[in-house]
């Protein structure tokens, strides 16, 4: 395919193509096709191996510099080097997740899951009146105080990001990251991901809190009917975080486990007018074509 836009196939067939027209490009069917043909396609794929995870991360980082936020760029930063040892991130690659979980999608979750939640503190009125409040005061108590936010922001991302996919590994998770949280130390009694980081506290609280009443108003349909729990809360803002970040998400769990109700309930709220939600049956016999 040239610049052209003309597709010539081995037996020297030569097919326009029109502005209305679009590749479709498998990976694996780019095993025989020539850098120049890749390159045309809009294709740039980077090993994984060779380049590492230092480049996106360094990238990412640049965007607090260019905001200008001095502590959100050494905070993180010193996270990363703190909690993402190489022995931490070679003892991850041992454990069992429950689909595959390559090193960069875990670093790429994180920092997706930072960034809304970096976000949103900046657009919560609650969160903007307690740093007024702190900057007001004096001190360095505004400095301490976003500091300790930002690294639990951190910790957090780190639960869903490497302990999230865990199959049987959680119970280990949850004491090394428990170690390492030296800082921001969690309560006793329950596994980190019973737990998410409330910036007004500057502590960890249990999702039970964020629990919405059940309304007993409900007049839908009695298979329509969730009752809210700690569980539905979390996995439904981990949807909101990947959604409003315009990110995509694999929701994985065994047969029964509530996956299509909660995702159900989850789109059944969101507004209409800027979330367009579409649902596809599939089951064994569905291939890739009839996909």
């Amino acid at each position: 395919m040239d610049d052209n836009k003309v597709l010539t196939l081995v037996s020297q067939e030569r097919i326009p193509l029109t502005p209305e027209m679009r590749l479709l490009l498998e990976v694996s069917g780019l095993r025989n096709a020539t850098p120049a043909t890749v390159s045309r396609g809009g294709v740039l794929y980077i090993n994984e191996a060779d380049i590492g995870w230092r480049p996106f991360v360094d990238t990412w980082l640049s965007r607090f510099k260019t905001k200008g936020d001095e502590h959100a760029n050494n905070t993180f930063t010193l996270s990363i080097s703190h909690y993402m040892s190489e022995g931490f991130l070679n003892d991850m690659k041992q454990k069992e997740t429950a689909a595959p979980v390559c090193e960069m999608a875990a670093i790429t979750t994180l920092t997706t899951i930072i960034d809304y939640l970096y976000d949103d503190l900046f657009v919560n009125k609650e969160t903007v009146e307690y740093f007024k409040r702190l900057k007001e005061e004096g001190g360095s108590q505004f400095e301490d105080a976003i500091k300790i936010i930002y690294e639990g922001f951190f910790i957090f991302a780190m639960i869903w990001s490497f302990g999230g996919p865990l199959v049987d590994a959680k119970i280990s998770f949850n004491g090394i990251l428990r170690a390492m949280a030296s800082r921001v130390k969690f309560p006793d009694g329950s596994l980190v991901y019973d737990y998410f980081f409330d910036p007004l506290k500057g502590t960890w609280s249990l999702w039970s809190e964020k629990v919405k009443p059940f309304n007993p108003d409900f007049d839908g349909l009695f298979a329509n009917l969730v009752i809210p729990t700690a569980e539905t809360t979390r996995q439904k803002f981990l949807i909101d975080v990947h959604r409003k970040t315009r990110k995509s998400m694999l929701f994985v769990g065994f047969a029964g486990t509530g996956k299509t109700t909660i995702i159900k309930d989850y789109f059944a709220s969101v507004d209409k007018e800027t979330t367009v939600c579409s649902s596809m049956n599939m089951n064994s016999y569905t291939d890739s074509k009839a996909l």
